[in-house]
């Protein structure tokens, strides 16, 4: 594996890749903007290649739309992401090199500090090999979930339809901030609950959980401990123990709860959603 990073005259160097292309290409970036990019996926498209791209549904890729418009009716393949934001910036060509890494595909970037990594495949070394199915399938995934763009009028509709990217990612990042410190916040109150019905608990473990980065990390940990060994952890079997027993103030309990299990990983809620029904919750 050959592999090359670039800090400046980025934009030149996915060009220079992209004209390689004898076979295939293969887009997933969030913002591509940059006409001259564009046109080198339209020059490619036309002589044969097969080229597709996905983008995502941020309305500043369609504010000027006859670059894409050309791409398009030159057999280029055109997908948008959406609901789910897609923040990839990623390409493969010809399922030997790959260009992954900060740079958008728009004006704006060379202007910022951004990277890449250009990576040759040797195809002769399975986990090199490994690498470009990987990135395949995460392709395939989003080309597989979504619609592609036929025609023009497709695009014109993103332009009014297409998220304010910026302004969407300060509030989900807002909404983070509050619902962690919820979390937070209710961890304390399970555990004030417990001390207070006499279920003894160190106090400890509230100073553990700011040492490990706030509830949801010191939540985290304890479920990866609990799932890969199959036992539960002391103070959860205090809890149970208890009678009636009073889950409701585990751990478990709140990564559970509807209102914090985006917070958590499918198959940590999962788990936890599955003991409480133990116990009828």
């Amino acid at each position: 594996m050959q592999t090359k990073v670039f800090f400046s005259e980025i934009k030149q160097e996915i060009i220079r890749n992209l004209k390689t292309a004898n076979q295939n290409i293969k887009v997933a970036v969030a913002w591509l903007t940059d006409e001259d990019i564009i046109r080198a996926l339209t020059q490619k498209s036309e002589s044969g290649v097969s080229v597709q791209v996905v983008i995502s549904d941020s309305k500043e890729n369609f504010k000027n739309i006859s670059k894409l418009r050309t791409f398009l009716r030159f057999q280029g393949k055109l997908y948008v992401t959406s609901p789910k934001f897609l923040h990839n910036k990623f390409c493969i060509i010809d399922d030997n090199t790959i260009i992954n890494g900060s740079y958008n595909w728009t004006y704006r970037a060379q202007s910022s500090e951004e990277n890449i990594l250009v990576i040759s495949i040797d195809k002769n070394i399975k986990e090199e090999t490994d690498l470009i199915t990987k990135f395949n399938i995460k392709y395939d995934y989003f080309c597989n979930k979504i619609s592609k763009l036929t025609t023009s009028s497709e695009l014109d509709d993103f332009k009014t339809i297409g998220k304010d990217a910026s302004l969407m990612f300060a509030q989900l990042e807002e909404s983070e901030i509050k619902l962690r410190q919820e979390l937070e916040d209710a961890v304390k109150v399970s555990f004030d609950k417990a001390m207070a019905l006499n279920i003894h608990i160190s106090p400890l473990l509230l100073d553990r959980m700011r040492a490990d980065g706030g509830g949801v990390d010191f939540i985290k940990r304890i479920l990866h401990d609990e799932m890969s060994y199959g036992e539960m952890k002391s103070g959860f079997n205090k809890l149970a123990e208890c009678i009636p027993h009073r889950v409701d103030l585990s751990l478990e309990y709140l990564a559970s709860r509807p209102k914090f299990e985006k917070l958590f990983r499918t198959d940590e809620v999962e788990f936890c959603k599955k003991l409480m029904t133990k116990y009828n919750l």
